[in-house]
């Protein structure tokens, strides 16, 4: 049988000649006085020849009539009608129209338009039958028409044949002969596959003596993928479907993904209400599937130009109004895009309504300039049957792993806190961690797949303020592959440690292409400033890009942060895609920011790969970098100090712990010398300017680490018990004394400001 998606349609088009004939649901025609019809023989002879000043443009109206609309052309206009139904001849506009006066005839023949004896007698013929006003008929909803009388009742075989064969007799022609089984297979095959039949379906067809034999091939042909090839090639049209962009140099584009889904559809035989919402809105189903994202498709079939000197705004509000014109043409039949600039003239639809609806699709993270290189973002990562199948494999052991390793690690570290009673201080912040690398020895991220690698040069590895930090000597390039992999609109923190000791102005992280005008994010410094010999200090800067510099964010701080001396940074993005959602600590304090660039408009997503020490204005990165944390989330402030403050005196006060007596002097010594390699860790001033007064009243993080870790380590001498000597506890008591005096407790911990063991 033929399936129901096939028999609606069938109907649909059905219904449409029936009411084309029939004058959108009136009764048949009388043979002896055939009516006239105001939608299909009057108002397109208005349309041409009146309403240019008659019609819905206000500029241009003529005495204040229109015949556009019903309520004005049978009002009483004082005394006399523009159409007095039933009465031709006191009907001011058939008086006009059929006028012998060259001044009083309408339309004038300035206009250069004329009405033909047939078209004036069609006005005549109408008013005097009643003046009958018909509405459009697309906004009429449709009625179930009589089924029409005709002559030879042998004929018609179903409803539809009734239609067609009334209209040949009115018309006096009788039907073609019947086809043969040849002829009426290569019909239905080229019909619903596109493709005509081959010698042995044609064989088979007229060898098969049932009389279902019609229906059972029809069958196997909607079960054929061609099918979905051919219905899908009118449904491609409408939705502007093309392999390449269209501007330019036309540069190729992949999206065949959605057209296959199109395919699919229709040999699915998917009823038409998902077949709608999946397109128009797949991806924002409650736990979309990837095929329902894929369908969304539908809206990034518009050109997308990346011409030079275009502006990118422009051409993003042409693809934003392309959206919204092809959706109404697609699916409400409506030439919408015409009430782009101004109220509609024919249809119902204002200036103000079409811009609501506009609304709607102005919401894709996309540039108004791309895909030189390809798709243009954003994208969909679509794997193969074969590859999901191995991502969730991954991804389920990946989950087994992060369960377990929390869970070890925070019973470890409770043990060793129980042991050393150290309770005070806070952990680092985990909820919405995604890439942490600790730079202990390696390059491995431990929270997800992320190992960096290393692209040139060598690593080293030497005391920073959390343990180990990776060193680079100005030759090194290193890749964390798709680690800090953000959009528009996703939040995260991004937060380290950085010793600059080389660097004059460029990047530490960056993840962008490699285009002039890349498309990604990175962390700097720039505008380097010398205040003796010794002091160098920097603007640390952040720039989140679609295309750069034209659609870009750029913020970067007021103070300046000192060289040759480790500092804690962090940047909360919120997600808003504005410079005001971007926000830098340093060493766990807000710092005060300028906006250099606020035009971010589109994603600043990439696939390139989170890299340091790539090529930058100062050459490659000299310097540390330790305790690299990502975040799919803004960190409070309170987050932020606990990374830059709390976080290296745990690991100072876990290394105490446990500790014997006699390794304390060769602790000590080792504080010394960190303390002198970073001595310059005062909090800057503008320009690097502070005096050395400044700088004692207002100690640097370094300094404050130092000092109260002494303080601590006096609480924690006198609970080690295992190994220590009097003499070793009193001269560890003797320093904290010597340093800050008495009152020492366990509280002070409580108190210790980030920097460098």
């Amino acid at each position: 049988m033929i399936r129901p998606i096939v028999c609606r349609w069938l109907r649909a088009a059905a219904l449409a000649l029936c009411l084309a004939s029939l004058g959108a649901g009136q009764a048949p025609p009388n043979p002896s006085e055939k009516p006239v019809y105001f939608n299909s023989e009057i108002r397109p002879i208005l349309s041409d020849a009146c309403f240019t000043c008659h019609g819905p443009e206000e500029e241009s109206r003529q005495g204040n009539l229109r015949l556009d609309i019903k309520e004005n052309m049978f009002a009483d206009r004082g005394g006399y009608r523009i159409i007095a139904p039933g009465s031709s001849a006191a009907s001011r506009l058939y008086q006009r129209i059929s006028s012998t006066d060259k001044t009083s005839r309408m339309p004038p023949a300035s206009t250069g338009r004329s009405l033909t004896p047939k078209q004036i007698e069609l006005f005549r013929k109408w008013i005097d039958q009643g003046a009958k006003w018909q509405s459009h008929w697309a906004f009429d909803p449709p009625k179930r028409p009589a089924i029409p009388e005709v002559k030879d009742k042998t004929w018609p075989r179903n409803p539809i044949d009734y239609f067609t064969l009334a209209r040949l007799e009115a018309e006096g022609l009788k039907p073609s002969a019947e086809a043969d089984q040849a002829t009426l297979l290569r019909r239905v095959s080229f019909d619903l596959t596109g493709l005509p039949p081959i010698p042995a379906e044609v064989d088979s067809f007229i060898a098969d003596p049932s009389t279902d034999a019609y229906e059972k091939r029809v069958d196997q042909l909607l079960k054929s993928l061609h099918y979905g090839e051919r219905m899908a090639m009118q449904w491609l049209d409408l939705a502007r479907y093309a392999d390449t962009h269209g501007f330019h140099i036309d540069s190729l584009r992949e999206i065949w993904p959605w057209r296959d889904w199109v395919i699919g559809a229709f040999n699915r035989n998917m009823p038409f209400d998902e077949f709608t919402i999946e397109q128009l809105a797949g991806d924002l189903l409650p736990n979309s599937t990837l095929e329902q994202k894929i369908a969304s498709g539908f809206n990034r079939n518009h050109m997308i130009n990346f011409e030079g000197g275009a502006i990118p705004e422009e051409y993003h509000v042409e693809y934003v109004v392309d959206r919204a014109s092809t959706t109404a043409t697609t699916w409400l039949g409506l030439t919408m895009g015409c009430a782009r600039c101004h109220d509609h003239k024919y249809d119902p639809i204002k200036q103000k309504e079409f811009y609501r609806f506009y609304a709607f699709f102005n919401t894709v993270p996309e540039r108004g300039l791309d895909g030189y290189e390809g798709n243009a973002v954003p994208v969909l990562q679509l794997p193969s049957p074969e590859q999901q199948r191995q991502m969730d494999d991954l991804n389920q052991q990946i989950a087994g792993v992060l369960t377990a390793m929390p869970e070890k690690k925070v019973l470890a570290l409770r043990n060793e806190w129980q042991k050393t009673r150290i309770t005070t201080l806070p952990e680092p912040p985990r909820e919405g961690l995604a890439t942490y690398y600790a730079f202990n020895g390696d390059l491995s991220d431990a929270f997800s797949l992320h190992d960096g690698k290393l692209v040139r040069g060598e690593v080293g590895y030497e005391d920073g303020p959390t343990g180990k930090a990776a060193e680079f000597r100005g030759e090194t390039e290193v890749s964390l592959g798709q680690a800090g992999d953000f959009d528009l609109h996703e939040p995260f923190a991004l937060g380290l440690w950085v010793n600059l000791y080389g660097l004059k102005s460029g990047e530490v992280l960056q993840k962008r292409d490699g285009s002039e005008h890349w498309t990604g994010y990175e962390l700097g410094f720039d505008d380097v400033a010398y205040t003796g010999r010794h002091q160098r200090s920097l603007r640390l800067v952040v720039r989140l890009a679609a295309r750069w510099p034209d659609t870009a964010i750029e913020v970067r701080t007021r103070n300046r942060v000192p060289m040759d001396a480790a500092h804690h940074l962090l940047v909360n993005y919120d997600g808003s895609g504005k410079a005001e959602g971007l926000k830098i600590f340093v060493n766990g304090e807000p710092w005060e920011t300028e906006i250099v660039k606020n035009v971010l408009r589109g994603a600043f997503h990439t696939s390139a790969s989170l890299e340091i020490g790539n090529k930058n204005i100062g050459g490659l990165f000299q310097g540390q970098l330790d305790d690299l944390r990502i975040y799919t989330r803004t960190l409070t402030d309170t987050e932020v100090e606990n990374l830059a403050v709390h976080l290296p005196a745990r690991v100072l006060l876990t290394e105490l712990a446990g500790t014997p007596a006699v390794e304390i002097a060769t602790l000590q010594a080792r504080q010394t010398a960190a303390r002198r390699r970073y001595r310059r860790t005062g909090e800057s001033r503008e320009q690097g300017t502070e005096t050395s007064a400044a700088r004692k009243a207002a100690p640097g993080p370094s300094e404050r680490i130092l000092s109260e870790a002494r303080r601590a380590r006096e609480v924690q001498t006198a609970l080690l018990s295992v190994g220590r000597t009097q003499k070793g506890t009193r001269q560890a008591r003797k320093v904290d004394h010597h340093e800050h005096g008495h009152g020492g407790d366990v509280e002070a911990t409580r108190h210790i400001r980030a920097g460098p063991r």
